[in-house]
């Protein structure tokens, strides 16, 4: 899976999450939206239900991987920091998955 692909997952599931919001709340899809944390759109909850539909996206494509595991929380910087950080961190996850 390209990274292109990951973050059209990852856009999907912003206009899911939009889908829940008022019009004034809504979350901008771009590379650089803030998701979680300093200035993030997403508070823990939400960032969690983000996290569910961005698996099952991904796991329709057969791609089994977890992405809120203790891996993820213990790092210094998070990888939901932005939409660019969180498709890193996916795309690293696939790659050792495939070795």
């Amino acid at each position: 899976m390209e990274k292109a692909d990951i973050q059209k997952i990852i856009f999907a599931a912003i206009e899911m999450a939009n889908n829940l919001r008022e019009e004034d709340e809504k979350i901008t899809v771009s590379v650089q939206t803030a998701l979680y944390g300093q200035n993030g759109e997403l508070d823990s909850m939400g960032l969690v239900s983000f996290l569910i539909d961005v698996e099952e996206s991904l796991q329709d494509s057969n791609i089994q991987i977890s992405l809120s595991d203790e891996r993820a929380m213990s790092q210094t910087k998070s990888p939901f920091r932005n939409v660019q950080t969180l498709t890193d961190y996916i795309d690293l996850l696939i790659r050792e998955s495939m070795e």
